[in-house]
């Protein structure tokens, strides 16, 4: 018998804990008021889109945008894939799948691939936006897909990895990892090193599998149920891992974040942590937005906090990114928040438009995605040293 997993969706998760009585209804929290400061520095924006579909949908899926070369990638919910100049916004092209997108692109430089919510998993030209091929993964793909040169890695949210060939989509091989039967509706995209990729998944394992076969290496648990209540017990992978100084970066929901030896697995620190966004790493330093939306900045070396930010504290914050000294990260309420990476202090601030997924930078060029389907580019005049 197929197991059935059932998905939460992250916006809906606090209304799920007020239905079970973890907290009285009229105590569900409120986003913190947009935070009171002297700006240190001004955002520029350099130009805007609306010409990219409607964004992420209802769903508030997790559908960012991709970068390569002197384009700026975009898919959207409704079936849109854009191509979009780096420099000015200008639409290099656009198709419509008629399916519904769920995932950021993946790209290798040739070839984009998205998933959808019907388990399809479909490769585009890059150059000019024709369909190459679609493949069926069996199971909705919310991850990220990995392109390489020869083949694709898909994640599905049931728990499967499959390798599929690039040139037709045909399968090479597939890894199936017991999950949960309550899961988080969001997942983490794979980390290729070398011959292997790195995958979290809802059971709070990472695993480490082999390119050729799809064979585990190794798996580490970087956290464990805990709790009588099956919501209680979630502990999703849904932060992608990262590599820094030769050493392996996750973190879970409800769980830890852990750094982990890349050849064997081992945890050499962890600490308590919910994250389902992600986390970026820079001057022995990794940056983690949690669950309730403060930011943590670890020692990277020992896992010591450096600093701790709360005054987003429940505005849905996205995963930071790292842009000329600073972190930035986008909230549902609308706002840009630019923050010293050295001391946790805010910086600037700009509204943009609700986000859910992490702003990427290129160049020193802050490219945000709106949930609404707004994507703009943004400088700022006072970038920070180191």
């Amino acid at each position: 018998m197929q197991k059935i997993i059932r998905s939460i969706g992250l916006f809906s998760l606090a209304f799920l804990l007020t239905a079970c009585g973890f907290f009285d209804k009229d105590n569900t929290p409120q986003p913190s008021p947009l935070p009171q400061y002297k700006p240190v520095t001004t955002e520029k924006r350099l130009w805007s889109s609306t010409e990219i579909g409607f964004g992420s949908g209802p769903d508030h899926l997790r559908i960012g945008p991709a970068i390569d070369a002197d384009t700026i990638y975009v898919a959207s919910n409704k079936g849109l894939v854009t191509a979009i100049h780096l420099t000015n916004g200008a639409k290099k092209w656009q198709i419509q799948t008629g399916t519904m997108l769920s995932t950021t692109p993946g790209t290798n430089g040739q070839t984009l691939v998205i998933g959808n919510q019907q388990g399809e998993v479909i490769a585009v030209n890059q150059q000019n936006g024709k369909i190459r091929w679609k493949s069926n993964v069996d199971g909705e793909v919310l991850a990220a897909p990995t392109v390489l040169d020869d083949k694709v890695l898909i994640k599905t949210i049931n728990g499967e990895v499959k390798a599929l060939s690039l040139a037709d989509g045909h399968e090479i091989w597939s890894y199936q990892e017991a999950e949960p039967t309550l899961i988080l509706r969001g997942a983490s995209a794979p980390l290729v090193l070398d011959h292997s990729a790195i995958v979290g998944f809802a059971s709070g394992n990472l695993v480490k599998l082999n390119l050729q076969n799809g064979r585990a290496v190794w798996t580490q648990a970087i956290a464990v149920p805990d709790g009588a209540f099956a919501i209680t017990r979630m502990i999703d992978i849904d932060a992608d891992p990262i590599l820094y100084q030769h050493q392996l970066y996750a973190a879970t929901y409800q769980g830890k974040i852990a750094s982990l030896d890349l050849g064997t697995g081992a945890i050499n620190w962890s600490r308590s942590i919910s994250s389902y966004t992600g986390m970026v790493a820079d001057n022995d330093t990794v940056y983690i937005s949690d669950a309730n939306s403060d930011l943590f900045a670890f020692n990277a070396a020992t896992g010591e906090t450096k600093w701790h930010q709360t005054k987003l504290r429940y505005r849905l914050i996205t995963a930071p990114a790292l842009m000329d000294g600073y972190l930035v990260v986008g909230d549902q309420e609308g706002y840009l928040h630019w923050i010293n990476k050295h001391t946790g202090e805010f910086a600037a601030n700009t509204r943009v438009g609700p986000m859910n997924t992490a702003p990427i930078v290129q160049n020193h060029v802050l490219y945000a995605l709106t949930t609404e389907g707004y994507l703009a580019a943004y400088t700022i005049t006072s970038p920070l040293l180191n």
